[in-house]
């Protein structure tokens, strides 16, 4: 009992020594207490600087959403980049000169050719559309729908629409690129407007070439048939070819019929619509001044097309040869000769008895000259001359018909 007592006062002690010793806090009066105006608000507050890891967190979070930003214009864009367009205007002055008799001659401005071809390529599909929109109207020049045979990088396809008829050099090529105005009588004849509508298949083999299809046979512009067949003949079309860079050609085949009815006949009738043809191209560096280029091309057929009108069983054929020589990056100089005979076999004659005008069967033999100036990709200026040279006989003359053509070509 006594040690409990003497805890008790022993800890009563020592709690009030400790009172006394710890002194109380001193209350700042009131009027040297700090102002709550002067005092600095919690929002004015200096923020605390982000740490390291802080700051790179954010930036990776920054980074991360861009790339999420850039798939998204990726994949919306990306059909965008297969779509491709391209075109070309070409503008002319024209002049003929007049005949004898006081036909033909003219001095003109026109445009020859507006194009506009849209074509995108994916991995299996090509599609390609062109127009060509002049003063006289627009028409649909190609409409295609090509598949790539899967497996074959593309060297493989099978077209079907309005497309370019596989055969020979000439009625292929572009009219963007030709050196002379116009493509020679021969090719206008046997492959008018170049086109028409059918299924082709087109494969490369290393440096070796092949197309062949099936068409209507008609072309574009038939007489009363334009954008249909006029009837249920189908023309089959193949070129068989090769391309190593600096030569190539091939060898063209037709063979087809076309209903219609010939002089005589009571009804219409299927006549054979043919053609061959053999092409060759030649490109050479010997010259110091530029490349030089030697092309050349037959064809040889049965049933063509002259002034819009089909002409039935009439055998012609043709040839032409053309020299381009290259002057340094922006000049070049050409000369065309062409040959067409309108109707194999049949001489020359007058167009009627007594007449002193050559008969629309004599052959006409075209020599040309052109020259053109490259200002750069887009544009290009050329002056083209030719002289025709119908065949004639004893009291026939041969008309004054020679051609000057100006052609400013833009292109993109």
């Amino acid at each position: 009992m006594r040690n409990l007592i003497a805890a008790m006062l022993t800890f009563a002690s020592g709690a009030a020594l400790a009172q006394e010793a710890t002194p109380a806090p001193e209350t700042a009066p009131a009027s040297e207490a700090t102002p709550a105006s002067e005092a600095a608000p919690a929002s004015e507050a200096a923020p605390a600087s982000p740490s390291p890891d802080e700051r790179m967190t954010n930036a990776e979070g920054k980074v991360a959403s861009i790339e999420e930003q850039l798939i998204e214009i990726k994949g919306i864009l990306s059909p965008l980049t297969k779509l491709k367009f391209s075109g070309y205007v070409q503008a002319r002055y024209q002049w003929e000169e007049s005949r004898e008799d006081g036909t033909g001659g003219y001095s003109r401005f026109l445009v020859r050719r507006g194009r506009i071809k849209a074509t995108y390529t994916g991995d299996l599909v090509q599609y390609m559309l062109q127009i060509d929109a002049v003063p006289t109207g627009v028409t649909v020049r190609d409409a295609e729908a090509t598949l790539f045979i899967p497996g074959t990088k593309q060297n493989m396809s099978v077209t079907l629409g309005q497309l370019k008829w596989p055969f020979g050099y000439e009625s292929v090529q572009s009219s963007s690129d030709r050196e002379f105005p116009e493509r020679t009588r021969v090719v206008r004849a046997f492959l008018p407007d170049e086109r028409d509508r059918g299924v082709k298949y087109a494969g490369k083999f290393g440096v070796f070439r092949l197309g062949i299809g099936l068409f209507d046979g008609n072309g574009m512009s038939y007489p009363g048939s334009v954008g249909v067949d006029n009837d249920k003949e189908k023309d089959f079309v193949g070129r068989a070819g090769f391309d190593a860079k600096w030569i190539s050609g091939g060898v063209s085949g037709w063979y087809g019929h076309t209903m219609g009815r010939g002089a005589g006949e009571t009804y219409r009738h299927a006549h054979e619509r043919s053609r061959v043809g053999a092409d060759l191209q030649v490109y050479l560096d010997f010259l110091p001044v530029g490349a030089t280029a030697l092309k050349g091309e037959y064809i040889k057929g049965k049933t063509y097309v002259s002034n819009g009108a089909e002409l039935l069983d009439r055998q012609a054929s043709g040839w032409y040869v053309l020299l381009v020589q290259n002057i340094g990056l922006h000049d070049a100089v050409a000369v065309r000769y062409d040959y067409f005979d309108a109707a194999s076999g049949v001489p020359a004659a007058a167009a009627s008895e007594g007449s002193d005008r050559p008969a629309g069967t004599n052959a006409v033999g075209t020599i040309g000259a052109t020259v053109v100036h490259y200002f750069g990709e887009n544009l290009k200026l050329s002056a083209t001359y030719e002289h025709p040279m119908t065949a004639t006989v004893s009291g026939v003359k041969d008309p004054r018909d020679n051609v000057l053509t100006a052609q400013l070509q833009a292109r993109f």
